[in-house]
């Protein structure tokens, strides 16, 4: 089977407000196999994991997260979830969530 999407974090850091890095993090590729209505949408990074809702290869892919319903066209990357971290000295850190339809 071929890789049906992506799940991809960015990671930019901030220093008092001014970005000083910012770029993709990691990419982890998910089958179109491992993706199963009903289920948790497989390799997703963090703990709370968005649910497949719908899934046409090739097409869409309908997902529930966070009580909202997000549908992902074929050739679209789209962000669900995105976090901010504090670090030392006044440096953020912040991570975008996204996931992107082969």
């Amino acid at each position: 089977m071929a890789t049906a999407i992506q799940n991809i974090l960015y990671k930019s850091y901030s220093d008092r407000g001014a970005f000083v890095q910012s770029g993709h993090f990691q990419t982890t590729d998910v089958d179109e196999s491992e993706i199963i209505v009903g289920e948790q949408l497989p390799k997703w990074p963090g703990y709370d994991k968005p649910i497949v809702n719908e899934f046409v290869p090739g097409e869409h892919l309908a997902l529930r997260y966070h009580d909202e319903d997000v549908i992902i066209l074929k050739g679209e990357e789209v962000q669900l979830d995105s976090s901010l971290f504090s670090q030392e000295y006044g440096v953020c850190c912040y991570i975008l969530e996204c996931v992107k339809m082969i």
